[in-house]
């Protein structure tokens, strides 16, 4: 019994000796193990400051009127993270007028305090980002009635105030070099602009002598337009015949121009983005004689269609209209996807039939002419103005209509077919036009964000 107590109290002795010698041997692996989260934790607060200087950094540099170099914008977010001054930055930009993307890559060191004890005497703390802005190019043509009835029911002193603040809200800094804004005005006919503008687009191509697209007035400037030319296309205008000058209700009628063709300073204005020059023009519209609508809507499509790009190029190059040259490669192609194309329908009366002189005068200026020699009936006039409609909408040519003091419900109801959709189609009176213009500006800006 001795010897087995003894043993037994040996044996006890030697397992608690044993217990500072384990606390010495995990002393350091624990001290890792502690320290090490400590580490971890300050390793992860750098990363979540370096991902966040540098996802800031990113969408900074990649601003479309961000000026200065994209590297030092990155940097100078970089900085305020510790060790970001000298990081250790890669970085791309992929860049176009209305796009532009940032990648980028960051590295820092972090030291830490306790992992040293494992020889682990750094760590790198990484972080990628990328942002980019993207702008959708902006085409519109505003299609504007200025038939002697403007005058009558009051359209014409309200039409200008509304479609000066839609320019204003259309052409906004941010969105302004991206987006081009024609002005057609109508009434019986559209004027081309100028008689330079005229005998330009006369001009024949290859060489050929035209057959009909001579100056026969100098008054006035409007292509006449066969019915094969409301279909999709671009008219061959060297082969086309000169609209005579003419009136056939306004010869003397107070506060209305006469003629049925608008003179120049109611003729088209080409793309641009320059709000003032814009406004002036809307300010220069005065009542002409006629509501041929089926060729404001013609005109309306050719400033957006690219087979007119070399035409309108040619235009501004030349120095006939003010086109701004970063617009001179525009219209874009129907299905550039960086690209969206409107129109804005403006009119306060039935579309109109065509009458020309009887007898073949080029100018008849001491009297109205007789309705009796028609190249339209109304009626077909109608049909035209549906059908440049109809091969516009295919076209993806979003097109929005404002019917202005029409009590005629089949009237309104033509020129309301003319809309993309059943709630792009204002009918108004009054102060209502200012809403209208305000309302589709809206959602032009709508249309934009979701594209």
């Amino acid at each position: 019994m001795p010897l087995l107590f003894r043993l037994r109290n040996f044996l006890r002795f030697e397992r608690g000796a044993n217990i500072p010698i384990m606390a010495a041997l995990l002393l350091i692996p624990m001290t890792l193990l502690a320290g090490g989260a400590v580490d971890f934790v300050g390793h992860e607060k750098i990363r979540v400051a370096l991902q966040d200087a540098l996802d800031r950094g990113v969408l900074a540099a990649a601003a479309l009127n961000q000026s200065e170099d994209p590297r030092k914008v990155v940097m100078s977010y970089l900085r305020t993270v510790p060790g970001g001054a000298t990081a250790e930055l890669t970085l791309s930009e992929e860049k176009r007028t209305n796009y532009r993307k940032i990648t980028a890559g960051a590295k820092v060191t972090y030291v830490p305090s306790f992992l040293q004890l494992a020889d682990i005497r750094k760590l790198d703390v990484a972080a990628a980002a990328t942002a980019q802005e993207a702008r959708q190019n902006i085409e519109l043509s505003l299609v504007l009635d200025i038939s002697g009835s403007m005058l009558d029911n009051g359209g014409m002193k309200l039409l200008k105030p509304a479609a000066k603040s839609f320019l204003d809200t259309m052409l906004k800094p941010d969105v302004r070099p991206f987006t081009s804004v024609s002005i057609v005005p109508f009434a019986g006919q559209v004027s081309a602009g100028s008689k330079a503008i005229y005998q330009y687009l006369a001009t024949p191509f290859y060489g050929l002598t035209p057959l009909h697209g001579r100056v026969i007035q100098e008054k006035t400037w409007c292509f006449e337009l066969p019915s094969g030319d409301f279909a999709a296309g671009t008219p061959t205008f060297a082969f086309r015949k000169q609209v005579p000058h003419f009136s056939v209700y306004n010869i003397s009628a107070a506060g209305k121009q006469p003629w049925w063709c608008p003179t120049d300073e109611a003729g088209i204005t080409y793309p641009t983005n320059d709000v003032t020059y814009l406004k002036n023009r809307v300010e220069l519209l005065r009542p002409f004689d006629g509501t041929g609508t089926a060729y404001g809507m013609k005109w309306g499509e050719l400033l957006l269609n690219p087979s007119m790009q070399s035409s309108l190029k040619a235009i501004g190059d030349k120095g006939l209209a003010p086109i701004p040259e970063a617009f001179r490669s525009r219209p874009a192609a129907f299905d550039d996807k960086d690209t969206m194309k409107f129109i804005v329908l403006m009119t306060d009366g039935q579309i109109g039939f065509q009458p020309r002189p009887t007898n073949g005068e080029a100018e008849v200026t001491d009297r109205n002419i007789p309705q009796t020699n028609q190249i339209y009936t109304q009626s077909q006039s109608e049909a035209l103005y549906k059908q440049v409609c109809a091969y516009t909408k295919k076209q993806g040519i979003t097109i929005f209509t404002i019917a202005f003091a029409i009590s005629d419900n089949s009237v309104a109801n033509s020129i309301a077919s003319c809309a993309s959709q059943l709630g792009y189609a204002y009918r108004v009176d009054g102060l209502d036009m200012a809403t209208a213009f305000r309302s589709i500006a809206t959602t032009l800006q709508q249309i934009r964000l979701v594209k």
